[in-house]
């Protein structure tokens, strides 16, 4: 029997984390243009995007592969390697973060520094693609094989509860805005009419502070 698939919220993330990867990407590549002050909004920014990705892989690792896991009654080889990935990826954003630190320190962005993070940007871009390409289709394949909606939306109120507040209250706008309007709309429907009410009043509002004046350095 095949299931529906109604656990976007995590494909969403996917996206999220994706376009923010890409634009660092670019960023870095333009490095030697900012000013310092302009270094440190950046740094501001990726120390919240690594926050998410942080957090998000926690999630996967210690909640939605244990469940697949658990239901296949073995190990994946395949959830392993994606594991593993996950320790590489935190790997170059850590060391991402060092490089930050040192532009923003730095009176004159040397080349060699430059050099430096814009390939620890590219790698982390094309590892973080190919490994959401795989992940979401095994994902995919065995969450619609074996678990039933109730069971999606059971494993998905487990990743909530485990999320502190403060990702939660950036979570909705920071979604929406890398979604089209169909998906901003299959999002909501999933969540809380509190957690929407706040998202008007507050958390837009204060998610727009810290990634605004990143995303000015785009144009």
């Amino acid at each position: 029997m095949k299931y529906d698939f109604v656990m976007q919220g995590s494909f969403f993330a996917h996206r999220a984390l994706l376009r923010d990867t890409q634009m660092l990407h670019s960023l870095a590549e333009q490095m030697d243009s900012f000013s310092k002050d302009q270094v440190k909004e950046i740094r501001k920014w990726y120390q919240f995007y690594w926050s998410m990705m942080e957090i998000h892989h926690q999630a996967e690792d210690d909640i939605l592969f244990s469940a697949v896991e658990k239901r296949m009654n073995q190990p994946s080889e395949i959830i392993e390697a994606m594991e593993v990935e996950h320790n590489r990826l935190q790997f170059l954003i850590d060391e991402i973060k060092r490089l930050l630190g040192e532009a923003e320190r730095s009176t004159v962005l040397g080349n060699e520094l430059k050099t430096s993070l814009s390939g620890h940007t590219l790698e982390l871009l094309e590892l973080f693609s190919s490994h959401i390409a795989k992940e979401e289709k095994y994902i995919h394949e065995w969450i619609t094989m074996h678990f039933s909606p109730k069971d999606q939306r059971t494993v998905e109120r487990q990743v909530r509860r485990k999320a502190p507040t403060s990702y939660l209250s950036y979570m909705i706008p920071w979604l929406h805005d890398s979604l089209t309007e169909e998906e901003k709309r299959k999002l909501d429907l999933s969540l809380p009419w509190m957690a929407k009410a706040l998202n008007r009043l507050l958390w837009q509002r204060k998610y727009e502070k810290i990634s605004e004046p990143v995303k000015a350095l785009m144009n």
